[in-house]
């Protein structure tokens, strides 16, 4: 029956339904960051960056300073609502800030982010539903070049995406 359905017109390819599983902390050891932390001691100690998201969550163990109840987050700017006080109603931005400065508190050590020492800036331009606009995104690129000294801004992340309907 299956190699009917493989000759049929309107069949292009039948490919076997693997089983997949979430692989949690394996981006730093894909991309090199793992050796660049151990051999050449580069954490992103210092380096400030700018995640323009849904915002970040204050209470992620991952997100703290080594030994310490302080986070990293030094600075939220709500471009959605009104709230000073740092939050992620949709949990993207908090995903992707693990990615990028995640210490690995949570797993012992064993999954760390790209730069487990940087500091955040948290512009949340995205509702909790995930959505946004452009020109949210466009306010929040500006509030990071006005304020990139102040911050010690060096990466701006935006880790969003949009269907291409003009050039």
């Amino acid at each position: 029956m299956l190699r009917r359905l493989a000759r049929h017109g309107a069949i292009k390819r039948v490919h076997y339904d693997r089983p997949v599983e979430a692989l949690v902390g394996r981006t730093a050891a894909a991309i090199g960051a793992m050796t660049v932390h151990q051999r050449m001691g580069y954490t992103g100690a210092g380096v400030g960056v700018a995640v323009i998201d849904s915002g970040i969550t204050p209470a992620h163990d991952d997100l703290r300073y080594a030994g310490s109840t302080t986070q990293r987050i030094t600075r939220f700017v709500d471009l959605v609502g009104t709230s000073t006080a740092a939050y992620d109603d949709w949990g993207h931005g908090t995903h992707v800030a693990g990615i990028i400065a995640g210490n690995g508190f949570d797993s012992h050590g064993a999954r760390t982010g790209v730069a487990p020492k940087s500091t955040l800036v948290a512009l949340k331009a995205l509702d909790r539903d995930g959505k946004g606009r452009i020109s949210t995104i466009i306010a929040a690129l500006d509030w990071v070049v006005t304020n990139r000294v102040a911050y010690n801004i060096k990466v701006i992340n935006l880790s969003l995406g949009r269907a291409v309907l003009e050039s």
